[in-house]
């Protein structure tokens, strides 16, 4: 069916600086060949804690699949505050917590509910795009800053000289442990971005979702040390393996999360009972945090069998702190080809497919995000594919 002509260029102008996801488009051009070995997504292999299937489970019997607060169940929201208090010594109320759908959706209701048009949203790179799509939807300027000189880490210098270049900066956005990177930052480089966030009217919007999923050192929230400024993000997706169940977390300070819940509650208006039922018992049951624990301990071992294989084949990899990505800069002699014609070249020649680098940012385009949620046995067949087109 055809739309009718004169309502064929009545859609939101913002739409037009968005082309959808350059993962996804890359995903679904690699499923195109037979026998490929995807490591494209980012996605857990690992199926979720039965403990939190048998708790749905149970939920369902006992009929919980009416509408819960807008803002979640308390229980859940009272269990998020008490798992942020158990790891980072931070109290917050049930009251400073919303569940949303997703940190995806955690991320689209924060940015909405800062912004206005004309803002400039900062958004630190290499990056997830949803960041920049968010904000060009609520006609926000974005302004990025690259890290690409700065072993993929902010620093206090490289902040205040962007700053210094946009108007109305309403907010920054940053990601650790980083999709594309890995990269994360220790307490003390922690501390000394939190000193000069500090000196300015912006809120800190931090993307923690892959927090759990550390390995060189304890993860630091920025909510340890700029409460009073910092919105943070998280969720179930990649912790718990529970990526299909839609379970996201904005948490701040309680003026900021009223604003919030009222952009969620005109949006998608709260998920399904018996999932955030489940999620409870994702946060406080000992068996679901064994789970993790031993997710985490297996994406240990698949990292670090994977990395030194890649350097063999020139690839040059930044320190992997956490979440479970490789951001590898391309062999030398095939960096003429650029990110994307390198990954079209791995999949024709080698039938494997990961992710071109400038999919997070056009300074990335040496680069390749290789992710390592899949099995041993997958990461040897994938490794000795490249090795006989390398």
């Amino acid at each position: 069916m055809k739309l009718k002509e004169d309502l064929q260029n009545k859609f939101s102008f913002a739409l037009n600086s968005l082309k959808g996801s350059p993962i996804r488009s890359f995903d679904a051009y690699a499923s195109q060949f037979e026998n490929v070995i995807k490591l494209t997504l980012g996605e857990p292999d690992f199926d979720t804690a039965e403990i939190i299937k048998l708790s749905v489970k149970k939920s369902l019997d006992n009929n919980r699949t009416h509408y819960s607060l807008n803002s979640g169940v308390l229980e859940l929201r009272q269990a998020v505050a008490k798992s942020i208090m158990e790891k980072y010594n931070v109290k917050y109320s049930e009251n400073e917590v919303i569940v949303t759908v997703g940190a995806s959706a955690a991320i689209e209701h924060t940015i909405s509910a800062i912004s206005n048009p004309g803002d400039t949203i900062l958004v630190v790179t290499p990056y997830f795009t949803l960041y920049s799509g968010c904000s060009y939807l609520n006609n926000c300027n974005v302004g990025y800053i690259d890290t690409l000189n700065t072993g993929f880490k902010l620093t206090p210098e490289l902040f205040e000289e962007e700053y210094k270049k946009y108007k109305n900066v309403k907010a920054i956005v940053l990601n650790y442990p980083n999709n594309p990177s890995g990269v994360s930052y220790t307490k003390e480089e922690l501390k000394k971005l939190a000193e000069v966030f500090k000196k300015y009217s912006i809120f800190v919007i931090s993307d923690e979702i892959y927090a759990d999923i550390s390995y060189n050192y304890k993860h630091t929230s920025l909510v340890e040390l700029i409460p009073e400024q910092t919105i943070l993000i998280t969720g179930l997706s990649k912790s718990h393996a529970m990526t299909g169940w839609r379970v996201g977390f904005v948490i701040g300070p309680e003026e900021a999360i009223k604003k919030i819940t009222v952009y969620h509650m005109f949006t998608v208006s709260g998920i399904p009972t018996f999932i955030q039922d489940a999620s409870i018992d994702a946060l406080e049951s000992n068996e679901s945090k064994a789970y993790t624990e031993n997710m985490i301990k297996t994406y240990t071992e698949r990292k670090n069998y994977l990395i030194p294989e890649l350097e063999k084949l020139g690839f040059e990899i930044p320190n992997v702190d956490g979440a479970f990505y490789i951001f590898a800069k391309i062999p030398e002699k095939y960096r003429n080809l650029k990110s994307l014609d390198f990954c079209k070249f791995l999949v024709e020649k080698a039938k494997v497919a990961i992710i071109p680098g400038n999919a997070f940012g056009e300074k990335y385009d040496e680069y390749v995000r290789i992710s390592y949620a899949t099995s041993l046995e997958n990461l040897n067949e994938f490794v000795n594919r490249i090795k006989k087109v390398i």
